[in-house]
């Protein structure tokens, strides 16, 4: 029981401010005669609570300027209440004035920095803790701390601590004052507001748009810690002097899921926190905000910073002409506003940004600001993803709004004369519909039973063709293959495929599947193009048909790496499916599956997660948890993670496919096989190389007995199996392993495939580590040829022609390679995955070399972080940032420091390596070096 509750048997008494804020939010839309009637009647008998009342309503007419601060709607009654009766701001809520100068905790203030809707914020420096360090301390106001919002405060302290990212203000501190006031430390940001940086530079499009997806990088990580900011504008993102963007303020966040602490309503008139000019129409309904609610403030601030305008002007009007500028009024296209001082500040003409708005840019802001939650991104992430196909030039996902959504937002606003016209036009029709729909049925009926038999009969002569085939007296005592078979097979029943236009679909698109299945793309192609051909003129009738026709086709332009083309044809029939069979439905879970397999060879990785995830709930929903598609999806969401770098989040997931696998499949099977190299793959990113190479062998002989050793499949694990031998130092037989793979790849899928690409960068580490750097020079620059402009695997073979000019002495040279590389490490995967920290760890070494201390040891400290947060703390990687970062300190004269991670250095790799291998001797030595200064 809190200490606000009362005894046990003794009622609650009401708290009247509930009263005051329902009779409010009541009567401020009403006229003058509705609103005397109301308090007529809902204030009998108690002057005090219509005064009350009435003096809110009188405030809340007035235009002043100090009832519509920055950050608080109706709250700022309130603070107008307490200066109305004469005793200020401080009067209401329990802050006397400016506090600069007191002593809260650790902390002492220094000066005030500003005042928002919840709290007063100081510059602040810790006073105890043998060092200085500033913090922006946010002084949170007496008239907000009821029981509920204190405990609101101890669950904000919570979730900011479980935010860790480059972007978002980190928390430092927390507590209460002597006199009970909550009050939060923040890392105190030194920098200009987004806006204000933006346009003093006069930064161009693409400069500000590069910002703004680090901005949503950052609002992302807070919604996978489930949290909403809610008040997202560009005086809460601080740019600092070397162009880090910081997003403050989570104040006002909103954890989402709490489960453990539900909190009781807050009452609308004291606790509706936004900013008006920055709201999304929820926040203004009182809706449930949700991560969408940032998507729409994410949209308002890339309004502004594309055209210089805000996307919704607000005023200082009613709360009923608040909601309509919100909630009704359309945005003007950004592109449609621009004048010649909006251009002068991105340092171009007025039509020249016009012209780089129209169009994609104006539909990617449009979309983010839809009034409708669900109609906007899925999240934060998708946003910035179509942002990043626009300067990619790719197609984006943006559109704008449909004739048919427009269309049923018409008939919202004109309900009674839409539904009058649409009564006699049904009338008129009903007849018609009624008279010929029986005999359509009964055609349609018959046409199909006739197709199905026709296709019955073919699908057997194909079948008893295939046999034929196997017969040793026809085939000359030869074995066959199985493509062999099928080319015998096909070619005589191909002749006989005539007047049943479905038939010879669904049999084309069978064929193609098997050819594709074999690796035979060639061979595949022209069969899926004629099925789909077919499925497209009679999608009338057979819907279905083309949905799986269009499956069929971008199964296999994802297998060619034609990826544009595989999602855009995976997408239409994933929409075909829906449309028709409705969810769940196994169907769409397998689009669903082909559409994140392919996202994951793109290297989309959250977006690829987000469909397995979906996959996997409706094939659980279908199927329970024992089931192989379940495995299937298992496994796929697993390597989406793995490729995001959550290494401890994929494995469990690859084990427990592996198991349902073993339970329910034969030994043989090729699953198997695949589930086992997948596994292997993240064992060694572990570090457990022993349990990876048993995994991968297994896996490469059941992958040849299943599809033959010339198949992609088994030139895939050979190259991943080559990948961990050479992290052993086996050179001789990582080399022979890629050379296969590389022959297999080239000739299934031609020269310029991104495997090819991969497997040549691969190829030229080895030779490397050989010391040919010129024979390893050629092979990535091949590489490189090979990979498409924008693939995010260039960024590894970039860094490792930056090692090559380091081993030749040129480290200007590879500086700039492993800055290229970095930045598009970053740009692919974030800022903390390991992949960034493996550029960083060289690019550290290098600046080490050149002299620059500074620079090297934040390079490398940066890369430790990443590798810890990422990597088990035994791993080998982990010990290739503490040694040149032990060196590094050992030179900067600080031996205690350098020692104790040179020690741990050892320890790794002598755990991983051994006592006789190089690398840890390389390590024991620089130890003992250390120790004898």
């Amino acid at each position: 029981m809190s200490d606000q509750d009362p005894p046990p048997g003794v009622p609650r008494t009401p708290d009247p401010r509930q009263r005051i804020d329902a009779l409010f939010e009541q009567a401020l839309d009403l006229d003058e005669a509705a609103r005397v009637a109301l308090l007529d009647r809902e204030t009998a008998g108690d002057p005090a609570l219509r005064a009350e009342v009435e003096a809110l309503l009188e405030l809340a007419g007035r235009e002043a300027p100090q009832l519509r601060p920055d950050a608080l709607l109706e709250g700022a009654l309130l603070r107008a209440w307490a200066a109305e009766h004469g005793d200020g701001h401080a009067a209401a809520t329990g802050l006397d004035g400016d506090a600069s100068g007191l002593q809260l905790g650790h902390w002492r203030l220094l000066r005030r920095l500003g005042q928002g809707g919840m709290g007063t914020v100081y510059l602040a420096e810790r006073v105890n803790a043998g060092f200085r360090q500033l913090g922006a301390l946010k002084r949170l106001h007496v008239a907000l701390g009821s029981s509920e919002f204190l405990h609101r405060f101890a669950q904000e302290r919570q979730i900011l601590a479980s935010l860790n990212h480059p972007g978002i203000a980190r928390l430092l501190d927390g507590g209460r004052d002597d006199d009970g006031h909550p009050f939060l430390v923040m890392e105190y940001v030194e920098g200009e507001p987004l806006d204000r940086y933006c346009d003093d530079r006069r930064l161009d499009i693409g400069q500000r748009l590069a910002l703004f997806v680090r901005i949503c990088e950052a609002v992302a990580h807070a919604h996978r810690h489930l949290i909403v900011h809610r008040d997202i504008k560009p005086s809460n993102i601080v740019v600092t002097a070397d162009g880090e963007v910081k997003l403050l303020d989570f104040g006002i966040a909103k954890v989402l899921g709490d489960a453990e602490a539900p909190l009781q309503p807050l009452t609308r008139t004291a606790m509706r926190v936004f900013t008006p000019e920055y709201a999304a129409p929820e926040q203004v309904t009182g809706a449930a905000a949700t991560t969408a609610t940032d998507v729409y403030q994410l949209g308002l601030l890339l309004y502004e910073l594309l055209g210089g305008h805000r996307a919704q002007e607000t005023g200082a009007g009613s709360a009923a002409a608040l909601e309509r500028a919100i909630c009704d009024s359309e945005p003007v296209r950004p592109s449609q506003r621009i004048d010649s001082e909006v251009a002068a500040a991105r340092g171009t003409t007025a039509s020249a940004l016009r012209r780089r708005l129209r169009g994609d840019l104006d539909n990617i802001v449009l979309k983010a600001l839809r009034k409708v939650p669900e109609r906007r991104y899925d999240s934060a992430l998708a946003l910035a993803e179509d942002i990043g196909r626009w300067r990619r030039r790719r197609p984006v996902h943006a559109r704008p709004e449909g004739i048919a959504y427009r269309g049923w937002k018409f008939v919202r606003r004109h309900p009674f004369g839409i539904a009058a016209s649409a009564a006699m036009l049904a009338m008129l029709v009903a007849y018609a519909v009624t008279v010929t729909r029986q005999a359509n049925t009964i055609a349609h009926e018959r046409d199909r039973a006739q197709a199905e038999a026709t296709k019955a009969r073919q699908v057997q002569a194909l079948v008893l063709q295939l046999f034929e085939g196997a017969d040793p007296t026809l085939s000359g005592g030869t074995k066959l293959s199985a493509r062999e078979l099928l080319d015998r097979g096909w070619e005589g029943i191909e002749r006989e495929l005539g007047g049943q236009p479905e038939a010879r679909a669904e049999l084309l698109d069978t064929v193609g599947e098997a050819y594709r299945q074999l690796g035979e793309y060639e061979r595949a192609g022209p069969l899926f193009t004629q099925a789909l051909s077919i499925a497209r003129e009679h999608a009338g009738t057979a819907p279905l048909q083309l949905a799986r026709a269009l499956r069929s086709r971008g199964r296999l332009h994802s297998d060619l790496g034609e990826f544009e083309q595989a999602e855009a044809l995976l997408r239409d029939a994933l929409a075909h499916y829906r449309r028709a069979l409705g969810e769940p439905h196994v169907e769409i879970a397998n689009t669903l599956g082909d559409l994140g397999f392919m996202l994951t060879r793109a290297a989309d990785y959250p977006a690829a997660e987000r469909v397995h995830r979906d996959a996997l709930e409706m094939r659980r929903r279908l199927f329970g948890n024992e089931h192989p598609d379940v495995a299937d999806s298992l496994v796929k969401l697993g390597m989406a993670l793995r490729n995001q770098g959550n290494y401890a989040a994929a494995e469990p997931l690859l084990s427990e496919a592996l198991a349902i696998r073993r339970r329910l499949l034969p030994p043989s099977h090729p699953h198997l096989a695949h589930n086992m190299s997948d596994l292997a793959l993240l064992r060694a990113d572990l570090g457990e190389y022993d349990s990876a190479e048993s995994l991968y062998r297994e896996s490469l002989t059941l992958t040849a007995h299943a599809h033959g050793r010339r198949h992609p499949h088994v030139a895939t694990v050979l190259n991943n199996l080559a990948r961990l031998l050479q992290a052993q130092r086996r050179f001789d037989e990582a080399e022979s392993l890629l050379r296969e793979a590389l022959d297999i790849r080239r000739q299934a899928l031609g020269d310029i495939h991104h495997t090819v690409a991969m497997n040549l960068n691969d190829l030229g580490q080895v030779r490397a580590e050989a010391g040919d750097l010129e024979s390893a020079e050629q092979l990535y620059l091949e590489a490189l040829s090979t990979y498409a402009p924008d693939h995010p695997w260039r960024a590894a073979t970039i860094s490792n022609l930056g090692q090559l000019a380091e081993r030749r002495g040129d480290l200007l040279e590879a500086e700039r390679l492993y800055v290229e590389a970095l930045e598009g490490q970053r740009n692919h995967y974030g800022a903390d995955h390991d992949r960034v920290a493996n550029v960083l760890v060289p690019l550290g070494t290098v600046l080490h070399r050149q002299g620059r201390l500074d620079d090297a040891e934040a390079s490398l400290r940066q890369a430790l972080d990443i590798y810890r947060l990422r990597l088990r703390p035994g791993h080998p990687r982990v010990a290739g940032a503490l040694l040149p970062l032990g060196l590094l300190l050992a030179e900067r004269g600080r031996d205690a420091e350098a020692t104790a991670l040179l020690e741990e250095a050892v320890r790794i790799r002598h755990a991983a390596y051994g006592d006789g291998d190089v690398r840890t001797t390389e390590a024991t030595q620089a130890l003992t070096r250390l120790r004898r200064h």
